[in-house]
């Protein structure tokens, strides 16, 4: 079967194909148990299950802002999220702090230290004509938050 993003340079079966696959930002395939475990390790400053696994220093270095006052947009990036401003929370009500990032196949997930709490969703779509899905769960999530 061909597929038509196939002679793009990826398959959707990628994965499970063999081979390499060389996309130094991009690639990862996993369960959303086990991200929902990353996500919940780096909420826990580096720590799961007891263990150390990253130190606490690298996950506050992650999810930090790490491009100073250059204008990306509302938010700014650590290494390997994008990190929740002030003034990006206005728009969805995630608290500053918040980290989240997604992935080509309309996957998304955000952790938010503060609350002690992590979203995720993996909806495999492509092309995603429903690009504003992951924030309207966000909003969804945080409307739920009754205390």
């Amino acid at each position: 079967m061909k597929f038509p993003m196939e002679s793009g340079g990826y398959h959707p079966d990628y994965p499970n194909r063999g081979g390499t696959y060389y996309s130094g930002g991009a690639g990862l395939s996993s369960t959303v148990l086990d991200y929902a475990i990353f996500l919940q390790m780096m909420l826990n400053g580096g720590e799961y299950n007891g263990k150390r696994i990253l130190s606490r220093n690298t996950v506050r270095m992650m999810t930090m802002n790490q491009i100073g006052d250059l204008g990306l947009g509302a938010n700014k990036f650590g290494l390997g999220f994008e990190v929740i401003t002030e003034r990006g929370s206005a728009r969805i009500p995630n608290n500053e702090g918040s980290f989240d990032w997604g992935g080509y196949f309309s996957t998304t997930y955000w952790a938010d230290p503060k609350e002690k709490l992590a979203g995720l969703i993996m909806t495999q779509i492509v092309p995603n004509s429903h690009g504003e899905l992951g924030d309207k769960f966000k909003v969804l999530v945080y409307q739920a938050i009754n205390d």
